[in-house]
C-alpha cells in the first residue's frame, strides 16, 4: 500500500514542473475563453489575444462572445488612483474580468501597455507569477518591455494545458 501511494505521488510529481506557477482558478470554459470588451485600449487586448492565442499556444481557445455562447471574461476600464495596480485580473461570480487602470495606462506607451494586458490574460489562464525575464513577473517594471509570454510562462501554460 505504502510503495504504490508513493509511485502516485512521483506521477503526480513528474507531470508537473517543479517551478510551475498556476493560481488554482482560470477563466477558462470548457478549453475557451469567451470575452466581451468595455476597455479603451483596445490594441492591448488584441496584442494579448494574439500572444496568447498562437500556433504554439493554442490549446485554449479565446474568441469573442457571440450571442449563442456565455462571457467568460469582461474586458473593463477602471480608475483608481487608490491602489498600485496598473491591471488585475478577478474571478467573479458569472464572466471573471480584466480592469485596465487607466489611471497608470494612460501615461504608458504601447509597448507597457500591451504587456500588462498580456500578463493579466496569463491569470486568466490560471498562471500564477513567476520570474523575471517572463511576462508573468509580479510587477510591471520587471517585466521591462516584455509583451509576448517567454520560456517560463509557455512552459507553465503547457503543463496546466496540454
Amino acid at each position: 500500500m505504502c510503495v504504490s501511494a508513493v509511485a502516485l505521488s512521483l506521477s503526480f510529481t513528474a507531470a508537473t514542473p517543479a517551478s510551475a506557477h498556476f493560481l488554482g482558478n482560470d477563466s477558462v470554459d470548457d478549453r475557451e475563453i469567451r470575452w466581451e470588451d468595455s476597455t479603451q485600449y483596445d490594441d492591448a487586448r488584441k496584442h494579448a489575444i494574439n500572444a496568447w492565442d498562437n500556433s504554439t499556444l493554442n490549446r485554449i481557445n479565446i474568441a469573442p462572445d457571440a450571442w449563442n455562447t456565455i462571457a467568460d471574461l469582461e474586458w473593463r476600464d477602471s480608475n483608481r488612483s487608490d491602489v498600485t495596480w496598473d491591471g488585475l485580473w478577478k474571478a467573479r461570480t458569472g464572466a471573471d474580468a480584466i480592469y485596465l487602470n487607466t489611471r497608470y495606462l494612460k501615461n504608458y506607451g504601447k509597448t507597457k501597455r500591451r504587456g500588462v494586458a498580456t500578463h493579466e490574460l496569463g491569470h486568466a489562464l490560471g498562471l500564477a507569477h513567476s520570474y523575471r525575464g517572463q511576462i508573468m513577473v509580479n510587477n510591471t517594471p520587471d517585466r521591462g518591455s516584455l509583451t509576448t509570454p517567454q520560456s517560463h510562462d509557455k512552459a507553465d501554460y503547457h503543463a496546466l494545458w496540454g
